[in-house]
């Protein structure tokens, strides 16, 4: 679908008619790879064509290495001065179905097992194009500003040395996943019940610095947190990208995930509105309930 409603190419990849996907139950790792690489397919094809770069054949599925060539290729391009018209990517997913008194409604408007994604300008009509990634950047900047130090660098260790706030016996890792490329954890305050954040470890901050193993590192992480949380009772979940502007020099700033389940039966309360977030578990609980649901 092309252009639904988002301008730039805003484009929803569903399932394959001949693939139908409604529960996590039946996803495969090669549905979640086969997804992304569709996401990292049409970015970098956009991004070429913006460039003037010859780009991948039409309407043919690229290998990881063709991907991989025309990833440096615009790397190379873009270092050597030549601007970008599109800054920054949208991506996400909404799963599930609805709690409703008529037991039914639909999350979101297509196959369940989709994903939707587009392109930012830089600029319209000479005013700043907002992207969810701005909000980071700021944080980050601010956080410099205040105590000296990187925000994410910084973030990892405290990830790496949690310690629990009840002082007890019980496990004290956030971690979920993680691999040489990525972490999966729990948020230690989620702002979302059950929530799960999957970043970069190295300093790769949108999906134009990410090579093939870092892509790679991701598609599996969505599946293997996506698997362990519907092995929970998920039911209902969005899922929202943070990326770091193409023309930003911060290389602190990650690329990250934020998992959203939203539970029928516990709907958002009053907290929640006054921006505070009051959760029936400690995140390293429920960390240690999703290892266990990891294959």
């Amino acid at each position: 679908r092309r252009n639904s409603y988002i301008p730039w190419g805003h484009y929803a990849a569903n399932m394959a008619n001949d693939a139908i996907r409604y529960s996590l139950a039946e996803l495969t790792l090669s549905d979640m790879q086969g997804m992304r690489h569709l996401y990292y397919q049409r970015t970098f094809q956009r991004l070429a064509e913006d460039l003037g770069l010859p780009g991948l054949p039409a309407k043919t599925q690229a290998s990881p290495g063709q991907l991989e060539e025309l990833r440096r290729k615009i790397l190379q391009q873009q270092a050597s001065g030549q601007p970008l018209s599109y800054d920054s990517t949208l991506w996400g997913w909404n799963y599930g179905f609805d709690f409703a008194p008529s037991t039914y409604r639909l999350n979101a408007s297509h196959q369940m097992l989709h994903q939707q994604y587009a392109l930012i300008p830089s600029q319209i009509n000479n005013q700043p194009c907002f992207a969810c990634g701005d909000m980071v950047a700021d944080f980050c900047s601010a956080y410099q500003a205040q105590h000296g130090v990187a925000f994410f660098a910084t973030y990892l260790q405290a990830i790496a040395n949690n310690q629990r706030f009840d002082d007890g016996d019980g496990p004290a890792s956030l971690v979920v996943f993680e691999d040489e490329q990525v972490i999966a954890f729990v948020p230690k305050a989620q702002t979302s019940q059950w929530e799960v954040q999957i970043m970069t470890k190295a300093e790769v901050g949108n999906i134009l610095e990410a090579d093939s193993d870092c892509r790679a590192s991701l598609d599996l992480a969505f599946f293997r947190c996506v698997k362990a949380l519907h092995g929970l009772g998920l039911k209902l979940m969005t899922t929202i990208e943070f990326s770091k502007r193409f023309s930003s020099g911060d290389k602190d700033q990650r690329l990250f995930y934020s998992l959203l389940p939203k539970l029928p039966f516990s709907p958002g309360a009053f907290s929640e509105s006054q921006q505070r977030w009051i959760m029936g578990h400690f995140p390293e609980d429920f960390a240690a309930a999703l290892r266990a649901k990891i294959d």
